[in-house]
């Protein structure tokens, strides 16, 4: 039997291991330390960037809202300064002009208020002023339309033949016709074929046919589709989910 003698710690009295026996230092991480290390900045590192994602994509929409807001302020001017009628969508005679220069609702509004078109700073892809643009659209793999991206509701704001053979004149679509002008969508964030947005559609297809992701209007704005009434108001739609009732409310001419 052996008689094994260990040398003991005066200060605890427990015995001491031998220095052969004790384990060596670490200098550096484990694998598994540093992969859990990984994970967490990656984890850190996506919070973030989502976080900042989601910050930037509220910022477009609410400078979208601001923009349409804008536009209204600019048709309100235009109402007050012909006999308190709306502009029509589009004269399409004014393409066959002489010099030709096709008169639309959102240039109507810009050249109304002293904006020029066409002129600096605006470019032939972007040829009114920025506001008549969506924030939201930029730097997506398809264009802006060139002639806005809140697109006028054709089934409210008629073309300019139209409104001759309806009201008497091209001048534009009296605001007393409409029904109740705080539920009548004149302007929203529309999308249609080869555009990543559209300057017009008609309210009366899309009170028929709801919601198309091809054509219309458009819930990318924080997801509603940012939306001018009559009465210069902006809200947020969802147009993706509204019953037949609520499209014919908002963007036909009916009660």
């Amino acid at each position: 039997m052996f008689d094994l003698h260990f040398q003991t710690d005066r200060a605890t009295r427990r015995p001491q291991v031998p220095r052969s026996c004790r384990p060596a230092s670490r200098a550096g991480f484990t694998l598994v330390e540093l992969l859990v290390t990984i994970a967490v900045v990656a984890t850190l590192a996506f919070i973030a960037f989502t976080a900042a994602g989601a910050a930037s994509r509220a910022a477009k929409s609410a400078k979208a809202t601001s923009n349409l807001r804008q536009i209204g302020v600019l048709v309100g001017s235009f109402a007050t300064e012909n006999n308190n009628r709306l502009p029509f969508y589009i004269d399409w005679g004014s393409y066959f002009g002489n010099p030709p220069g096709l008169v639309f609702f959102q240039r109507t509004l810009a050249e109304n208020a002293g904006y020029g078109f066409a002129q600096s700073p605006q470019t032939a892809t972007r040829p009114l002023p920025d506001f008549f643009y969506d924030p939201c659209l930029d730097g997506g793999s398809m264009p802006q339309h060139p002639m806005g991206s809140f697109g006028v509701n054709a089934a409210i704001l008629p073309d300019a033949e139209e409104c001759r053979l309806r009201f008497g004149s091209k001048q534009g679509v009296p605001v007393s016709i409409l029904s109740d002008p705080s539920r009548k969508v004149i302007c929203c964030s529309v999308v249609e074929p080869n555009w990543s947005s559209g300057w017009a559609f008609d309210g009366r297809v899309f009170a028929q046919n709801g919601y198309d992701p091809k054509s219309g209007p458009q819930p990318r704005n924080s997801g509603g589709a940012a939306s001018l009434f009559a009465d210069g108001h902006v809200e947020k739609l969802d147009v993706k989910n509204m019953d037949q009732a609520q499209r014919r409310r908002y963007f036909t001419l009916d009660p």
